[in-house]
């Protein structure tokens, strides 16, 4: 009998021991794989600070020049992929803040922003067409999601929009 509870017992600190050095080696390893984040991190801010030189038009050598080349070639193929997604959505990306919007609206409805294929054009009264008269409440009477109504040129917005998609108002 005494030699199974010697066993048992043996069994139970080795149960323990294993156990508080698999929590200590995961607990490391946890700290590890922070440690090696923040150094990914940090290598990630290098590679920004060096490709912000070249926009700028400053150089840091033959070693960096291949470099900078592959960079704008990989976010030439990004941009081009988000031309695309946006084109089978039927929407675009404003060029100031990045909010998508419809690919008819001439100017943000976030920060107001004229997009950049918006053609130009004079707010209505400079050209002498009166503003249309927005509903009453600023808000369509209609059924569905509430919208915001333009007062100058009377197109109906988002209701979330600070701007008018298509004059480029404050609403």
């Amino acid at each position: 009998m005494n030699d199974i509870k010697g066993t048992v017992l043996k069994f139970t600190n080795t149960i323990a021991k294993t156990s508080g050095e698999l929590i200590k080696s995961t607990k490391l390893s946890i700290n590890l794989a922070s440690e090696e984040e923040k150094l990914k991190n940090l290598y990630t801010e290098i590679g920004k600070k060096v490709h912000e030189i070249y926009i700028y038009g400053g150089a840091l050598g033959a070693a960096f020049d291949e470099h900078i080349k592959l960079v704008e070639a990989q976010r030439d193929k990004i941009s081009e992929l988000k031309n695309r997604i946006d084109a089978v959505k039927g929407t675009k990306t404003c060029v100031k803040c990045g909010r998508t919007m419809d690919r008819a609206a001439e100017f943000c409805p976030k920060c107001g922003q004229r997009s950049a294929d918006a053609p130009y054009s004079a707010e209505p009264e400079a050209l002498g067409e009166p503003a249309a008269e927005p509903p009453a409440g600023n808000q369509t009477a209609e059924a569905g999601p509430p919208v915001k109504v333009c007062a100058l040129c009377g197109k109906e917005n988002e209701n979330n929009a600070k701007f008018c998609f298509h004059c480029g108002r404050v609403l």
